[in-house]
């Protein structure tokens, strides 16, 4: 099945040119999904607290290509791709600003085990209460490209995590890595709305007490930011283009 809802932009969700931004697009297509499985009887804190497990988001692909304007109404279509694995799924999206097509998107789900700490074998039936759309795919079907981490960077920065990075699972929630790479993009790129593009993939999850390095470099027409523990582990790479 196709879930449709809809969305009331705020005034802080737009740029200086009144364009709806990235962030916003990003926390949209979660919002979505997120909606599409509470009525699945999927619920994300719900199904965390009772059952200990939840679905994990890997890996994020956005594409824009015309940023919603000021006062335009948001609808979002979004879809399980049923299983893609034993362990999990893809969400695929797209969003529409006064019925025109203006982005799509694409996301990876495991699901995940909280008391043993390890991806767990998806319930038989628990995707069908999705109604996933196998054939339905966005992108023309083309897998997610890896992205490829520089060994050095062109600039650097100490991300200070605040206690409202934190979400539910007491882990710094997935929209925000996405804010910490503008944090080191060079002041013009991040501003611009040339970024139309955005691919992130998650490694390891920064916790409570943790520290934060962002680093960023340009390759080629893309730049690449990456997110580390201030023990040196890889927690998020994003790439912008």
């Amino acid at each position: 099945m196709i879930f449709t809802t809809e969305f009331s932009p705020l005034l802080e969700e737009f740029d200086n040119n009144e364009n709806l931004t990235m962030a916003a697009i990003l926390k949209y297509f979660e919002n979505a999904g997120s909606r599409h499985s509470d009525q699945a009887g999927d619920s994300a804190i719900k199904v965390s607290e009772t059952l200990g497990v939840a679905w994990v988001l890997t890996d994020w692909k956005v594409c824009v290509t015309d940023f919603p304007r000021y006062g335009q109404k948001i609808k979002v279509e979004t879809w399980s791709e049923g299983l893609t694995s034993p362990f999990g799924t893809s969400r695929n999206y797209y969003l529409y600003a006064d019925q025109k097509l203006c982005a799509e998107g694409t996301s990876k789900w495991v699901r995940f085990d909280l008391k043993a700490g390890r991806p767990m074998k998806v319930e038989a039936d628990l995707l069908d209460r999705y109604g996933p759309e196998p054939g339905k795919q966005v992108f023309g079907g083309e897998k997610l490209a890896k992205i490829s981490v520089p060994e050095t960077f062109d600039s650097e920065t100490k991300i200070a995590l605040r206690k409202s990075d934190f979400d539910f699972n007491h882990h710094v929630h997935n929209l925000n890595y996405y804010d910490f790479a503008l944090e080191v993009l060079p002041q013009d790129a991040a501003k611009s709305a040339a970024l139309k593009n955005v691919r992130i993939t998650y490694k390891a999850a920064l916790k409570e007490g943790d520290g934060a390095v962002a680093k960023c470099a340009r390759a080629e027409a893309k730049y690449v930011a990456a997110i580390y523990s201030d023990a040196g582990a890889l927690a998020c790479a994003v790439e912008l283009w």
